[in-house]
């Protein structure tokens, strides 16, 4: 059965991969990936960071992009294909699957957050590393009052108090992901904050291409168009109005980290 993921893949990549981009590149230029080297990319979505691994790596290099949606793994697989990335192999697998190591590097790009089994799955990381093997997520955060996506956040909040959950971008701030990286055995080697702007033409295009959202796309399949409208209506009562072009830098950090001595 298609889950939100697999029917937001095709809006996703045409929405927010162009935006997230590059924040993708900040990552691999801080992993400073080698060629020949091999790379496991979990919850690589339709693959915007396995291609730019991809070429970091070269000819001699792997890239392994797991998955758990079937779509996503067929537009990465396309993409590949398409780049004659012959060194990318694309498979749907669970995140706590590291199976093909040891790995030079192990990267997960805005995926660490949805893993339900976290602290398990970063365990399996670490133990699938090669002696010198890092590994490296980007996530958003850390939270900031007028960012636009926790001002949407706090809409659904306020809106729809039976959806609120903790926001994901706790797990950006250095302590926390300090004591995360060491309950797998591993040690924060880089903490970086990084910012990029994204512009939408109007407040209500974000909101549309939201939709497109994997984690969004699943909460407005719950609560359905109607109640959505009400939550969109809050939001518009910070960017004042729905037609109001909206531009923000969010913010999204990246960890390295590497076993522990």
């Amino acid at each position: 059965m298609a889950t939100p993921w697999d029917r937001a893949a095709r809006g996703y990549v045409e929405e927010w991969v162009p935006r997230f981009v590059p924040y993708h590149l900040d990552l691999v230029r801080e992993l400073a990936v080698s060629p020949g080297q091999r790379i496991l990319v979990v919850s690589s979505g339709p693959g915007a960071e396995v291609l730019a691994l991809a070429r970091a790596v070269g000819p001699t290099g792997h890239v392994r992009a797991t998955d758990k949606s079937d779509e996503m793994i067929r537009i990465c697989a396309e993409k590949a294909r398409e780049g004659a990335f012959a060194q990318v192999a694309c498979s749907v697998a669970d995140a706590l699957d590291a199976s093909g190591g040891p790995w030079d590097a192990i990267v997960c790009a805005f995926g660490l957050w949805q893993i339900e089994r976290r602290d398990e799955a970063l365990l399996a990381w670490s133990r699938a590393l090669a002696p010198s093997g890092k590994i490296g997520i980007v996530t958003w955060g850390p939270p900031e009052a007028d960012d636009a996506f926790e001002r949407v956040g706090h809409a659904l909040s306020e809106v729809e108090p039976d959806l609120s959950t903790p926001s994901p971008r706790i797990l950006a701030e250095r302590e926390a992901l300090g004591e995360m990286f060491a309950r797998a055995e591993l040690a924060m080697v880089r903490h970086t904050v990084v910012r990029h702007v994204m512009t939408f033409k109007t407040a209500e295009g974000m909101i549309r291409a939201l939709r497109e959202a994997c984690t969004w796309r699943r909460v407005w399949e719950e609560i359905g168009d109607a109640r959505m409208q009400k939550v969109a209506a809050r939001f518009y009562e910070w960017t004042g109005g729905p037609d109001k072009p909206l531009s923000f830098e969010p913010p999204a950090t990246i960890a390295l980290a590497a076993r522990s001595a």
